[in-house]
C-alpha cells in the first residue's frame, strides 16, 4: 500500500500584490458575512504585518472582529484598556517564532483566549515588550499608540478611522486594520501575509490527510 503524504509549511508565505480574503488561514466565528484584519508592528520583525479573517451573522464591531481573532489564534495576545468612553488598544503581540510560549515584561496575565483587559491609562506601559525578543509585543499610550484604519475592501484605500473598534460596524468584505506608530506618527499597515495556524494544528492537519489519502487508497 503506498500513501501520499499532503505537507503543509508552517512559514509564512511571501504577500500578493494585495490580498484578499481568499488568502487568509485563520477564521474566528461563523455566518455569511465575512471581514479581514490587519495588525502592522512596524518593529522591523519580518513579518512585520499579518492578516486573519472573521465571519459573522447579524450584526457585529470591529471590537468584536479584535477579540473574536485573538481568541480563535492561539499566538495572538492583546492588552486592552477600558475606559467610561469605550475600549482602547494598549498592545498586540504574537508569537512569531511559534514558540508554543508567550509573555511581556513587564509581565501581564492573559486568560485563556489571549486577552489581558485593565481599566484606565495607568495599566499601560510604554516600556512593555516581548520577552522573548524573536516575538511581536509593542505597547504604546504616551510615547506612540496604535493607530486603527479602515477599508470597505480588499482593494480598497486605508483611511483613519473616525470612531473606535467598538462603533465601528461591520459590512460584509471590510478590512479592519492596526498600525503601530511610534512616537505618534501613523501610517496604514503594509501590505499583509496570513497568519498561519500554530505548527501542532498544522500536524493533525496533516496527520488527518494522510489517514484521508490512505484510506481513499485502500477502497480505490
Amino acid at each position: 500500500m503506498v500513501c501520499v503524504l499532503a505537507a503543509a509549511s508552517v512559514a509564512f508565505g511571501e504577500a500578493a500584490s494585495t490580498a484578499t480574503l481568499d488568502d487568509i488561514q485563520i477564521w474566528a466565528g461563523s455566518g455569511a458575512n465575512r471581514a479581514a484584519l490587519v495588525i502592522d508592528w512596524n518593529d522591523g520583525k519580518e513579518p512585520e504585518s499579518l492578516l486573519w479573517g472573521y465571519r459573522w451573522d447579524g450584526t457585529a464591531t470591529g471590537l468584536d472582529m479584535l477579540q473574536a481573532v485573538v481568541g480563535a489564534d492561539a499566538r495572538l495576545f492583546a492588552h486592552l484598556g477600558q475606559f467610561v468612553w469605550g475600549t482602547a488598544v494598549f498592545g498586540l503581540g504574537y508569537d512569531l517564532n511559534a514558540s508554543g510560549s508567550f509573555a511581556v515584561d513587564p509581565l501581564l496575565a492573559f486568560d485563556a483566549h489571549g486577552l489581558a483587559v485593565e481599566a484606565g491609562a495607568a495599566n499601560a506601559n510604554d516600556a512593555r515588550g516581548p520577552a522573548d525578543s524573536a516575538d511581536h509585543f509593542v505597547e504604546g499610550w504616551s510615547s506612540g499608540f496604535w493607530a486603527y484604519y479602515l477599508k470597505d475592501s480588499a482593494a480598497g484605500a486605508w483611511t483613519s478611522a473616525m470612531t473606535g473598534a467598538a462603533d465601528r460596524v461591520l459590512m460584509d468584505g471590510a478590512w479592519d486594520g492596526y498600525s503601530f506608530a511610534a512616537h505618534f506618527a501613523s501610517s496604514p499597515p503594509g501590505e499583509p501575509v496570513a497568519a498561519v495556524p500554530e505548527p501542532g494544528a498544522l500536524s493533525l492537519l496533516g496527520f488527518g490527510l494522510v489517514v484521508l489519502l490512505c484510506a481513499r487508497r485502500v477502497r480505490g
